[in-house]
């Protein structure tokens, strides 16, 4: 069975389901089917668990239904009449209509005939039925059984097939499970007290008209007791509802002796008695079952299952008729909807037991008042005094009890002290008591305020004081006493309490406040900002030391006067009086800065710029009752702003705007060519041999020399225009609305006054020239970048077309294009310095005699992947990065990069039995670990590095961090660069070798230069220009060429390395002519370096496993 959720059993539609009804067809004689009903057993029986035929298929013809076994007395209450479908077995079993025991009564009262009647002319139609889903539930089978006023709800399934009826018994069988509520509930709250009752010599027939009128479904035969006495009939309370029978209105109330019920006539009926002529008395079920009004429903369900009856009677206690209690007033008490007014009787009983126990509890406090009374005053004060005694031992405060002072008035004994006073002080009770309260002073302790608590003692006064006490373990606590006298009804005094408090944190924050107060006042005094503090009508309350000075007046007398007469502050630029912010402070109650132009004017004149702001004064509660304002003089730090602005966009030397500020302005004017369709130019200039004049007499000389020029710049263009310097001898002229021939007018000027133009110094005279670029500024204009750098290349034409020229660019000319080239070029080679695009590759240097032992040599090259992946040749770039000053950033990208790969690969530069001393400072290996490198590393250096000071420093600083040997490495640098610079560049290589790094020249012979700049350059190697190496087999002077330059190199302790070796025949010619080493693709192609230094040594054989051991294997041929 389930179990609901509510705290009250409900069963599910399925369970209170009877799946056995009787059914007939609709041409079933009524005689028969009455005969059916009639052969249930006596009147009132409960169900008997007898199996039962099942409903389908559908009940035949009424001979068919006799034959099958009896069913429960709950089948026989009513007949189904179901259509006959034995002619079409497909078809469904349609329900037509009802006959129940009370159409039968109906039709015996109205006195129709039984016989030759069928059962279809009598049924009752259309029937009330429920169809089974799972949506249906109990509750809409008790209200459709309510609202029609019917005993049996057909059930039917979802095709229309008769599957079961719900009764009020099948109901009440499945809902008297709980039997708690039963006997919660009482017979006399139920039962029935309307009772139709007949005498025992009424007909069957009259008891058979009574139940057709009033509806019911029994008769109770009572007899009629003669009256005795006023004394017995007293006993017989009258019937309020007043007893429906045909009895004297006078008489005593009848006593039941028996009852015919709606199923009693059916059976004689059956029997076909002549219902006319039968007495009740003879026929009635008798003796009666009956019950007492205050037995509970529980004992009346007992009672009906235990005697087979669905109806008793409910008696008083001399037997006579109160009512009749039946099946359906139990399922009553069981329906849901009216459980909540069980719940209100439930509610309603308990407050009358709760009336009637406080009516019994008054009675016997009334019986006992004279004993109460008694004993109330004593009991009250016992609870005064305990109540006290816990108020005293509970209590957070320290509470001390002393004696009226019998031995000293001014000093009384304690007696008593709580737990409190035990945990503030840490003397126990037994420590304490007995002794004066002068125990706990101190040096600390006031003596005037000792002295006062005496005098408060002696005089009976009640005493609150603060003092400074001590523990017992001799700390000292600030104590705050509230002591009174304690007198007894004759006014005699005979103890003191004492509350105290230890108020010492209170006391360290009332000195932390003070402190704070003083320290608030002397920072106030001390501040450097002015400050003045006023009311909430905007009066002046005070001003701090800067305010008075400010101001020029004191706070005496500028007390009670409004702000704005002592703080005057008006418009730096249009003298105008500035708004009062105080008011805006104080109406909106927020802080108001105002930090733009502000100037204080003194009562003497004297004018400060300031900054001030405003603050609303809060109390605690929020109210504001004043503002503070704070200045600050700022008229140094305006002055100063000013000319950090100035110094921010123009340039310090010569005055003019500076690259910040004209990027701006030009930003500024291609808006206004975009948007307004203005047209300006752009006039880049470069001066030419300025060098000269910087080298020559100083760099005090070239500024003077930029200043002038500056100066002859601005004479000759606009004043609407903007000259600015950009950097080193760079100049950029933003000329406004101006069309490209006058543009080009404006830059003939500045040349022909360059041209004309001489510089003197110190007795030397200089001329210069100027190479000038010329943008034109229009709606097609993109940035203000894109036309720098448009004028920046016409300018760079310009000095390469001969210099001291004007060059106008112009969209489609190659070689602007080429320079423009450059300029992007010099962008993309820093972003790819920024987002390593770079790359490092390797080629084999091969020896061209196999000695063993030697290290395995190779040249580091660059490459660079662009931002779509593509290569790009290193001549795309290098001439750009040259140009544009990169390359010296470039070297040192390759020397960290490499550096960092053989730092975690130390096999590739140290020897496998050397690996675990590799750890070891690179200056500590010194010129005896030259021959115990594995490789060694050729790197390129470009010009921008032998000219760097520091890159010597830097080259230091990378030895040492990645701790890579100065021997594993040799650097390049080309014959042209060296010869350039013969001194500085042989400088540097000695520096570089005491260091311990090997040098090469490359391309030797490129530059036609004489062999004896060879003694000036302490090198190791001489890299022979593939240029004559690649030609030698065919070309005599290009074989002439490469063996004296390795003659001379091997006289001069130098060995030789020949490049562009691509094919075997110039390989084995080399060799012939005993040259050291080769570089080519024929014994190896440039790799990426990266993938050859591999963390496992696995993973490569050597430095270069393929040509490396392909070449060893020609050598030993």
């Amino acid at each position: 069975m389930q179990k609901n959720d509510s705290p009250m059993y409900l069963p599910t539609l399925d369970q209170v389901i009877d799946r056995f009804p009787l059914a007939v067809a609709p041409n079933t004689p009524l005689i028969e089917v009455v005969t059916l009903m009639g052969q249930i057993h006596s009147s009132c029986p409960v169900e008997q668990d007898i199996p039962c035929v099942p409903l389908n298929p559908p009940t035949t013809e009424v001979s068919q239904s006799l034959a099958a076994p009896i069913i429960g007395e709950s089948r026989a209450g009513c007949v189904f009449v179901i259509e006959d479908s034995r002619q079409e077995i497909s078809k469904p079993s349609i329900l037509k209509g009802i006959f129940t025991e009370r159409d039968l009564v109906q039709l015996i009262a109205s006195g129709q005939k039984l016989r030759g009647t069928t059962v279809a002319e009598v049924m009752s139609m259309p029937v009330v039925t429920l169809t089974e889903c799972k949506d249906q539930d109990v509750f809409t089978a008790l209200i459709l059984l309510r609202q029609h006023q019917i005993r049996h709800l057909p059930i039917l399934n979802t095709k229309g097939q008769l599957v079961g009826v719900v009764t009020p018994e099948s109901i009440r069988k499945a809902m008297l499970q709980p039997a708690n509520i039963l006997k919660m509930r009482s017979v006399d709250e139920v039962m029935a007290l309307d009772v139709i009752q007949a005498p025992p010599t009424a007909s069957v027939l009259s008891l058979a008209q009574l139940m057709a009128e009033h509806r019911v479904s029994c008769i109770v035969i009572a007899k009629e007791v003669e009256q005795e006495s006023e004394e017995q009939s007293a006993e017989f309370p009258p019937n309020s509802k007043g007893n429906i029978y045909p009895f004297p209105a006078k008489t005593h109330p009848p006593i039941p002796i028996g009852m015919v019920t709606e199923r009693d006539i059916v059976q004689f009926q059956a029997l076909e008695l002549d219902l006319s002529q039968v007495e009740a008395q003879t026929v009635m079920s008798t003796p009666l079952f009956s019950l007492k009004p205050e037995d509970s429903l529980w004992v009346a369900h007992q009672e009906m299952q235990q005697r087979y009856v669905r109806r008793l009677v409910v008696a008083g206690d001399r037997g006579e008729l109160l009512g009749i209690l039946t099946q359906t007033n139990l399922l009553r008490v069981l329906d849901p909807m009216e459980m909540s007014g069980i719940i209100d009787a439930l509610h309603l009983a308990v407050e009358q037991r709760t009336s009637e126990l406080k009516s019994a509890i008054a009675s016997l406090s009334l019986a006992n008042t004279q004993l109460e009374s008694e004993m109330a005053t004593r009991e009250r004060a016992e609870q005064r005094l305990r109540l006290l005694e816990s108020c005293v031992v509970s209590a957070n405060d320290a509470i001390v009890i002393m004696d009226g002072g019998f031995l000293d008035a001014s000093d009384p004994t304690i007696v008593y002290v709580n737990e409190a006073f035990t945990q503030m002080t840490g003397y126990r009770p037994e420590e304490i008591v007995g002794k004066t309260p002068n125990c706990l002073r101190g040096p600390a302790s006031d003596l005037a305020q000792i002295a006062k608590i005496r005098r408060a003692f002696l005089r009976r006064e009640p005493l609150r004081i603060e003092l400074i006490n001590y523990r017992k373990d001799g700390s000292i606590y600030w104590v705050e006493l509230n002591s009174v006298p304690v007198n007894n009804e004759q006014g005699v005094l005979t103890h003191w309490v004492s509350v105290q408090r230890d108020v010492t944190d209170r006391k360290q924050m009332e000195q932390a406040l003070f402190e704070e107060k003083e320290l608030a006042q002397v920072t106030l005094q001390s501040i450097g900002d002015g400050v003045i503090t006023t009311d909430a009508g905007g009066r002046i309350y005070s001003l701090n030391p800067v305010a008075e000075k400010l101001t020029g007046w004191s706070t005496t007398e500028a007390k009670g006067l409004l702000l704005a007469k002592v703080l005057r502050i008006v418009n730096e630029i249009t003298r105008a009086p500035m708004e009062n912010i105080t008011q805006t402070a104080l109406l909106e109650d927020r802080i108001v800065d105002q930090t733009n132009n502000g100037i204080l004017v003194a009562i003497s004149g004297r004018e400060f710029a300031i900054d001030h702001s405003v603050a609303p004064i809060h109390t605690s509660d929020g109210r504001i009752i004043g503002a503070v304002v704070v200045f600050r003089d700022v008229t140094q730090v305006r002055t100063q702003a000013r000319q950090l602005s100035w110094q921010a966009t123009h340039d310090a030397l010569t005055g003019l705007v500076n690259r910040r500020e004209f990027e701006y302005q030009l930003e500024q004017a291609i808006l206004g060519a975009q948007n307004l369709k203005e047209e300006h130019i752009l006039l880049y200039l470069d001066l030419d041999r300025f060098k000269i004049v910087n080298d020559t007499c100083g760099h005090i000389a070239g500024d003077e020399l930029l200043r002038q020029v500056s100066d002859l710049f601005k004479s000759k263009i606009r004043k609407t225009d903007i000259l600015a310097r950009l950097g080193g001898d760079e100049f950029a002229v933003l000329l406004y609305h101006c069309p490209p021939e006058k543009g080009l007018d404006a830059a003939e000027s500045l040349l022909r006054s360059i041209q004309s133009f001489r510089f003197t110094w110190q007795g030397k005279t200089f001329s210069i020239g100027v190479s000038i670029g010329i943008a034109a500024i229009n709606v097609d204009a993109t940035s203000s970048s894109c036309i720098l750098s448009a004028a920046d290349v016409a300018c760079y034409a310009a000095k390469d077309k001969g210099r001291n020229r004007v060059q106008v660019y112009q969209i489609g000319d190659r070689e602007l294009a080429k320079q423009r080239g450059e300029t992007q070029w010099a962008v993309r080679i820093n972003q790819a310095l920024e987002e390593n695009w770079f790359s490092l590759y390797c080629q084999p240097i091969v020896p061209l005699i196999n000695v063993k032992g030697s290290p395995e040599h190779c040249e580091i090259l660059l490459r660079l992947r662009d931002e779509k992946g593509q290569m790009v040749s290193p001549m795309a770039f290098i001439p750009a990065a040259e140009r544009y000053n990169l390359m010296h950033s470039i070297d040192r990208w390759v020397i960290r990069t490499l550096f960092g790969y053989l730092q975690d690969a130390p096999s590739f530069v140290f020897p496998k039995q050397e690996n675990s001393k590799s750890n070891l400072p690179f200056s500590t290996l010194g010129k005896a670990r030259r021959q115990n490198v594995n490789s060694l590393y050729a790197v390129n250096l470009s010009g921008a590095s032998i000219n760097d000071d520091q890159f010597i420093d830097f080259l230091h600083e990378q030895f040492t961090t990645y701790r890579i040997p100065p021997e594993a490495i040799c650097w390049e640098i080309t014959e042209t660069l060296a010869i350039a610079n013969l001194s500085k560049a042989a400088n540097f290589i000695r520096k570089l070798k005491d260091l311990g790094c090997c040098f090469a020249l490359d391309d030797f012979g490129s530059g036609m230069s004489s062999f004896a700049y060879l003694k000036s350059l302490p090198v190791d190697f001489v890299k022979i220009d593939g240029n004559f190496v690649k030609n030698i087999v065919d070309n005599p002077i290009d074989l002439a060429m490469v063996e004296a330059i390795n003659r001379i190199g091997h006289v001069m302790g130098i060995q030789t390395i020949a490049e562009y070796v691509e094919n075997e025949a110039v390989m084995e010619k080399l060799k012939e002519l005993g040259v050291d080493y080769a570089q080519g693709y024929y014994l190896g192609k440039p790799q990426p370096f990266h993938l050859i230094v591999a963390d496992s040594e696995e993973e490569v054989l050597g430095e270069f496993p393929a040509k490396s051991l392909t070449f060893e294997g020609k050598l030993a041929c």
